[in-house]
């Protein structure tokens, strides 16, 4: 007996009856063969072009095939010849939510809300997904509440959207109950199984999530949804190879289909591999242009790649497919405003207002234009974006108010109206606090440390040499996006004579790219290091991905001036991987003496294994007195140098940081360790 998605069985399928065609585009459709049954369907249509039935599901079909402007032409053909079509409204109403059109999308739910004899919960939730990516949550969620509570708290998938809300705000007792509500809808499951796996994921139990994806998995193993489902919590869980073994697999039983592809060009952006995730992005588009998410990934990896062009041309045949979509609205404001385009900015954004006016990120975005460019931010306006439960556009409009009201956390957060439940209101306000301080406007840093280092005399004579100590304490005070000043005192001893330095630093953001900065100080004893000494440093930020940077630093010793220049650059590979590089140029003039140029490099690797907690790898090379300035008693010759730091964030106010570095100079090799503690409020 041939399987049902064979090559055969679909050449015999004219000669079947149409009922049994539709038995076997259903059962290819379970499986996630939707190319299959779409080609079943169209055999039906040929037989019979007018059937409401098989046009609804060959609308259907396109629409799990990415394929949404194809989809939602068929389902708004449908609803012209019947306007009491509640099936054809509904599946008009998902092609726009796919495509984030939220406006539209809500009126083609109410439409088949209003068609419905009874409780159309399909359609009713489908309004309220639409509610919620506008940025309201709290109204979103008071419905789906009445909305359970009308079908008697059993409903999964209810249950489900409730449990994505819940989950927004960390309140996870509650989000894993609702999100554990029985069904035997396979597609529902699929969701169940993804958001608990995610949320464990997320709370630190990874190997109980991944074991529940897999397991999950495995059992539906000619599923195309639980395959594709699989690899993408792999990848959230940075499992590479797990995901990608998933993400093959669901490839394989369904080539025609995006999902997986699209998840893949994810995974490679995750491992830091760009030319391979916009191949990916590029080969979804070329064989499905209507695919949104292929056209956002494009974009988006243009911008990364420093290609605004292609960028834009990208967004532009997304428009062509979603005119209305929120979503592309919000990635041209992104370019337009990371390039201080005025005009562009201005125009997308009346465009943006006038297609989705309930969208609560249009003013967001306007009063992050005043807030960039020194105009005058609207707090009322902001004040009436808060809701409790859509803790990222709250979090960013709480942190505007904040910088421009002077109020302080507390006094902002009690500005945020109150969300439904008092186990839900605590944790609203403790996600919301956390976001806030996470990307606090204001924040104060102070840190200590004091460094040992151990020398062994390796020419031979013999010599004791005493051990160097390096103390110091600083602190600083930061906007985000604006103003910081510094402060540090440093205490050097040096072969049993002490020097102590103080040093004051500012920055700011000329622009969201451009820091530039200044710092001055010298010496309040000790003749070994600079007696005082005057810089400016500059930083430019490409992308999320790649800076560089540039200080300039004029110090003067007794009878000696010296220039240093040090220029640098550091590369975020991978989200958890980065690397950096800086070369020293130090030119100095003494009085009566020789005038010399040293040099020095130094390169390091840094691997982010937490949010808190990073690992550093460093290799330094060059003239031993172009790194450090402390004349006179190291030398004149080169040096080779070798570092690693740990750094343990406790939590997200303080990290500890041991330190150990060695190194090898023409005198004496160095052994040197040290330990630092970070505290940022």
């Amino acid at each position: 007996m041939q399987p049902i998605g064979s090559s055969s069985a679909t050449i015999r399928a004219g000669s079947e009856d149409p009922e049994t065609l539709r038995v076997r585009a259903d059962a290819l459709a379970k499986r996630g063969q939707i190319g299959e049954a779409l080609n079943l369907t169209r055999r039906l249509l040929k037989l019979d072009p007018g059937s409401a039935q098989d046009r609804l599901t060959e609308a259907q079909y396109l629409a799990w095939l990415g394929r949404t402007a194809s989809a939602g032409e068929r389902y708004r053909r449908l609803m012209q010849e019947n306007s009491t079509d509640a099936a054809a409204a509904e599946g008009y109403g998902n092609t726009q939510l796919w495509r984030s059109n939220w406006r539209e999308a809500q009126a083609a739910y109410a439409n088949a809300i209003n068609a419905s004899s009874a409780d159309n919960v399909s359609a009713q939730l489908g309004f309220q997904r639409a509610l919620l990516a506008a940025g309201h949550a709290t109204p979103a969620y008071r419905q789906a509440l009445e909305l359970d509570r009308r079908t008697g708290r059993q409903d999964a998938e209810v249950g489900l959207f409730l449990a994505s809300i819940h989950g927004a705000v960390d309140d996870d007792d509650a989000a894993f109950q609702l999100a554990g509500r029985r069904t035997t809808d396979p597609d529902v499951q699929v969701r169940q199984t993804t958001f608990l796996a995610q949320r464990l994921i997320q709370r630190g139990r990874k190997e109980e999530g991944l074991n529940l994806m897999a397991s999950f998995a495995e059992r539906h193993a000619q599923s195309y949804n639980a395959l594709v489902a699989a690899g993408e919590v792999f990848t959230v869980a940075h499992e590479s190879d797990g995901a990608r073994e998933f993400l093959d697999r669901a490839t394989q039983l369904a080539p025609d289909r995006d999902e997986a592809p699209l998840a893949l060009a994810r995974l490679a952006r995750q491992r830091g591999k760009s030319r391979d995730s916009l191949a990916l992005y590029e080969g979804v588009v070329a064989r499905n242009p209507e695919s949104l998410p292929g056209w956002l990934g494009v974009a988006d990896l243009a911008q990364m790649r420093g290609d605004l062009n292609r960028a834009w041309q990208a967004l532009d045949s997304a428009q062509h497919i979603a005119p209305g979509s929120a979503l592309i609205y919000r990635e041209r404001l992104k370019i337009s405003f990371r390039e201080h385009d005025a005009d562009t900015f201005s125009a997308v954004l009346g465009d943006y207002h006038r297609t989705q006016p309930a969208d609560v990120w249009p003013e967001l975005w306007v009063q992050k234009w005043a807030d960039a460019h020194g105009g005058d931010v609207n707090v009322a306006a902001l004040e009436a974006l808060l809701d409790p439960l859509a803790p990222e556009s709250t979090g960013e409009a709480l942190r505007m108010i904040r910088r421009h009201s002077g109020l302080s956390l507390q006094q902002a957060a009690a500005r945020v109206p109150a969300a439904p439940g008092v186990e839900l209101q605590e944790a609203a306000q403790t996600k919301l606090g956390k976001q806030v301080r996470a990307a606090d406007p204001s924040i104060i840093g102070v840190s200590t440390g004091y460094e040992f280092a151990t020398l062994h005399d390796t020419t031979g004579a013999g010599a004791h040499l005493q051990a160097w100590h390096e103390g110091y304490v600083a602190a600083y005070w930061r906007r985000q996006l604006g103003m910081s000043v510094s402060g540090e005192f440093r205490s050097f001893s040096r072969f049993g004579q002490v020097a102590n330095q103080m040093l004051l630093g500012w920055n700011t953001h000329v622009t969201p790219s451009w820091i530039v900065g200044l710092e001055a100080g010298g010496a309040l004893n000790g003749g070994y290091i600079p007696r005082w000494r005057v810089g400016a440093r500059t930083e430019y930020f490409f992308n999320e991905q790649f800076s560089t940077d540039l200080s300039v630093s004029h110090l003067r010793f007794a009878d000696e001036p010296v220039l240093q220049v040090v220029p640098g650059v550091r590369w975020q590979w991978h989200p958890q991987w980065s690397s950096y590089a800086r070369m020293y140029v130090t030119h100095d003039e003494p009085k009566g003496g020789q005038v010399n140029t040293g040099f020095a490099g130094l390169v390091g690797t840094t691997w982010e294994f937490t949010p808190l907690s990073s690992v550093s790898v460093s290799y330094a090379l060059g003239s031993e007195n172009a790194t450090q300035l402390i004349k006179g008693l190291i030398g004149e010759k080169n040096f080779q140098s070798v570092g690693v730091d740990f750094k343990w964030g406790i939590n997200e106010h303080l990290s500890v940081q041991p330190t150990y570095r060695y190194e090898t100079h023409n005198l004496f090799d160095l052994h040197a360790i040290g330990l630092n503690l970070q505290l940022r409020y």
